[in-house]
C-alpha cells in the first residue's frame, strides 16, 4: 500500500505513471514540487497473462483504498506514459494493455488522468524530447535528491507527475 507523506496544506497531488510489462511505477508530487509518495505494483512471473493479472488486481486494489484515504480531501490528476513502439508488437501491446489499465483505474477513481507521449514530458521538463535515461535520472536527482530514486522507472514517474503539474499550472494561467 502507498504511504502518502503530506501536510494539511495539500490540497493537490500530481502523480506520474510509469508503465511497463512488468510494473507499474508511480510518483507523487505535491503543489510545491515536493515527493510525496512512491510506489511500484510489479510481478517478477515469466508470462506477461499472469503478471499483468499479478500486478493489474493489486494495482487496481490499491487505487480504490487510496481514494477512501484521500476522502475527497485532495483533487488527484494523473499522467501516464503514453505506450511506445517497440519493435516487437508483443511487447507493444503488454505496455499498451497495462498503460490503458493504470488509465481507466484512475478514471474510475475519479482522478484526472491523461496519456503522455514520452517526448513531450522529456522536452518539456529536460528541454530535450530524446533525452536518454541517463539524463532523466540526472535531472531527477539534482532536482529530489540521491536516494530518492532506487530504479530509473521511479525517475521518469517523477518527471512524469512534474509535467502534469507543470502543465496544470500553465491551464490555469
Amino acid at each position: 500500500m502507498i504511504a502518502l507523506n503530506m501536510d494539511n496544506s495539500t490540497r493537490e497531488l500530481y502523480m506520474g505513471l510509469d508503465c511497463s510489462s512488468k510494473a507499474v511505477h508511480s510518483v507523487w508530487i505535491d503543489n510545491t514540487e515536493r515527493l510525496v509518495a512512491q510506489c511500484k505494483w510489479g510481478s517478477t512471473k515469466k508470462n506477461f497473462e499472469e503478471r499483468f493479472t499479478d500486478f493489474g488486481v493489486d494495482f487496481w486494489d490499491s487505487f480504490s483504498k487510496i481514494k477512501v484515504i484521500l476522502n475527497e480531501v485532495v483533487t488527484v490528476k494523473a499522467a501516464v506514459e503514453a505506450a511506445i513502439y517497440i519493435q516487437n508488437p508483443k511487447a507493444t501491446i503488454a505496455i499498451a494493455s497495462v498503460s490503458g489499465l493504470v488509465r481507466f483505474a484512475c478514471f474510475m477513481n475519479g482522478f484526472d488522468c491523461e496519456f503522455v507521449d514520452n517526448t513531450k514530458w522529456k522536452r518539456d521538463i529536460l528541454g530535450k524530447g530524446n533525452a536518454s535515461k541517463l539524463e532523466i535520472k540526472e535531472f531527477a536527482i539534482s532536482k529530489w535528491g540521491g536516494d530518492s530514486f532506487p530504479e530509473q522507472d521511479f525517475a521518469d514517474a517523477a518527471c512524469i507527475a512534474l509535467w502534469k503539474k507543470r502543465r496544470n499550472e500553465n491551464e490555469k494561467s
